[in-house]
């Protein structure tokens, strides 16, 4: 489905909705590689990304701070991502991309957990609001 920005005062807001968990986690991550400009076109090289939560929602924060890890300090540009398995504590994906030293557009500092709650709407798509310290 997709992602939005939403209005907040001080930092970055996104509203992301899917069908399913596993769509709403892979759109959040496409998302913060799109908003930090840490995109590739070649997939030279293929990780293994594995991680643990309390819960779904810390899962997601969890998930989303491993991307921005991957982008920002491991140089890694993320053409493509999929997740292979998820459950509410647990997150296994594969990441494909490129290294490259290429400047990034926007710096996200890190995922915040302000009124961070997955919902399920009444038409079954799942949606998320993320507030990002920027």
């Amino acid at each position: 489905m997709g992602y939005q920005y939403i209005d907040h005062t001080a930092d970055l807001g996104i509203k992301v909705t899917s069908p399913d968990i596993k769509g709403l986690f892979e759109e959040a991550a496409l998302a913060v590689v799109k908003i930090m400009g840490g995109a590739a076109k070649h997939k030279k090289i293929s990780l293994s990304v594995t991680v643990d939560g309390l819960d779904r929602v810390d899962t997601l924060v969890r998930w989303l701070q491993e991307i921005i890890y991957l982008i920002a300090v491991k140089d890694i540009r993320i053409a493509d991502l999929e997740i292979t398995y998820i459950d509410d504590t647990r997150l296994e994906a594969l990441v494909k991309g490129i290294y490259s030293h290429s400047g990034l557009s926007t710096e996200i500092k890190a995922v915040t957990y302000h009124n961070l709650e997955i919902k399920k709407r009444h038409d079954n798509l799942y949606e998320v609001a993320i507030i990002f310290d920027t």
